[in-house]
């Protein structure tokens, strides 16, 4: 939108001198013509860096989202500054849901959906008022998550029956289209964690299927073939196959618009010509030192209470597969004999026929028990090293680490070597000494301090006490 920035009287005026009669003849080049736009900054509250910014005429933006609305200036098509704009105008102001607001920026956050509009409206010195409005739609953020088959079915991989492919979807406003692909890869692999990226998987693929969101899918019978497995050498009575399937949304404007939404899953395939199941696991120990050995026992118990098997495991590297009869209200119980700090919940589960139960990140080992530390003896002379034997049955202690002493109110610089820390006496005193040395889980005995007590030729160490029973 465009005004003369000046006005035939004030042009009257400039030409004085060579007068100004009615055959003064005025190029229209000599005219300037003010322009203005409205500029929009917009972040991602993702990573809080800036997106884009450019001139707009609609703004589309999810809710929570900051944006930043400038007025922008030209002359005659050519931009100016902000400086240099604010000698062309008189006034400028904003109007933004009900508000007006007299500033070159300003920084807006919506916090609910729907349609808004900002005006940036700008007098010049003529008088005329130039007028832009930007029109702001305030959306939902898409999101999409799959709801079946669910990552623990288990479907018949010869059967010629559909599997239906369903998906929760939100965050399609009201002037958006959609559009959902759809992927599926059968592989021997093995879901040992919820978090494995699966769409990683699936980019390498051609989608079965696009089409509207709004819909799911149905996948035709049967999932493999026999020629297949053939070329694969695999025998599905030993064999449960992974059917990876993942969807992308996509929610656009005709204005170019457009967000991005994506989910996964897996489920697996049965057994063939047999009736028992399989139980993978694979512990996970959080926080244990690489290299760590360790010796634990998974005891199995149905529901009677009766036990059924004990397995040993040691080899963290690996999933142990353990066969075991169909049934309701199995009992899981993990114990670890060796590194005795960790200590596991037990599940329950429900094992159907002919399945492979994968129960990656079920079992979860967690030391939660911080070092034990005493003196190495209860005096020492006050010229000796102070040694402090120390104790990790779990996770055990860095030796990389550095370690100190914490004496009173002063920081000791310890060394750490074959489970002894030795530290220079500190107290010329009676002092409190704390040693804070924490396990690779992160646990630390931070209220325990012992008392370090010098006489003529010796120093005695009493304790450990508890912080709170010194306050008492």
């Amino acid at each position: 939108m465009t005004r003369p920035f000046f006005a035939v009287a004030l042009a009257c005026f400039f030409l004085l001198f060579t007068g100004c009669r009615e055959d003064a003849v005025i190029s229209r080049t000599d005219i300037q013509f003010l322009q203005q736009g409205i500029l929009v900054t917009h972040w991602s509250d993702e990573d809080h860096y800036s997106k884009y910014t450019e001139q707009l005429d609609s703004l589309y933006i999810n809710q929570g989202e900051q944006v930043l609305f400038t007025a922008g200036y030209a002359i005659n098509g050519n931009a100016i500054s902000s400086d240099s704009a604010m000698n062309l105008y008189s006034s400028h102001y904003w109007e933004l849901e009900g508000e007006s607001i007299n500033s070159t920026t300003i920084e807006s956050r919506f916090d609910s959906v729907g349609y808004r509009f900002t005006v940036l409206n700008t007098i010049d010195f003529s008088g005329d008022t130039l007028r832009d409005t930007l029109h702001i739609f305030v959306g939902s953020p898409l999101d999409i998550t799959l709801v079946t088959p669910t990552s623990d079915a288990h479907i018949e991989p010869l059967s010629d029956d559909y599997i239906e492919l369903n998906w929760d979807i939100s965050g399609i406003d009201p002037w958006e289209s959609s559009e959902c692909a759809v992927y599926a890869v059968v592989a021997e692999g093995v879901s040992l964690s919820k978090s494995t990226h699966w769409l990683d998987i699936l980019d390498s693929v051609n989608a079965l299927s696009i089409g509207d969101c709004k819909n799911g899918m149905r996948l035709k019978g049967p999932l493999i073939s026999e020629k297949w497995l053939q070329m694969n050498g695999l025998d599905l009575k030993d064999t449960s196959l992974m059917v990876y399937w993942g969807v992308k949304a996509t929610a656009f404007t005709e204005n170019g618009f457009e967000e991005l939404a994506k989910d996964a899953s897996s489920f697996s395939t049965k057994f063939i010509g047999r009736k028992n199941s399989v139980i993978q696991i694979k512990p996970i120990y959080e926080g244990l030192t690489p290299g760590s050995s360790i010796s634990t026992k998974i005891v199995l118990v149905n529901a009677s209470g009766d036990t059924l098997k004990t397995i040993p495991y040691t080899d963290t590297s690996k999933p142990k597969s353990i066969n075991i009869q169909p049934q309701s209200g199995l009992q899981i119980y993990p114990y670890e004999s060796k590194l005795t700090d960790y200590e596991a919940k037990p599940i329950v589960i429900d094992v159907p026929e002919r399945s492979m139960l994968r129960l990656g990140d079920s079992i979860v080992f967690t030391d939660k028990i911080p070092p034990k530390a005493a003196p190495v003896k209860s005096a020492f002379a006050l010229t000796d090293s102070i040694r402090f034997y120390f104790m990790d049955n779990g996770s055990g202690i860095n030796p990389t680490q550095k370690k100190f002493v914490l004496a009173d109110y002063d920081t000791i610089n310890a060394v750490y070597e074959q489970s002894i820390l030795s530290f220079v006496n500190p107290c010329r005193r009676e002092c409190k000494i704390k040693i804070p040395i924490p396990d690779n889980a992160r646990n630390r005995n931070a209220e325990l301090f012992w008392r370090m007590v010098p006489n003529k030729d010796s120093l005695r160490i009493t304790g450990p006490f508890v912080q709170m029973e010194e306050q008492q």
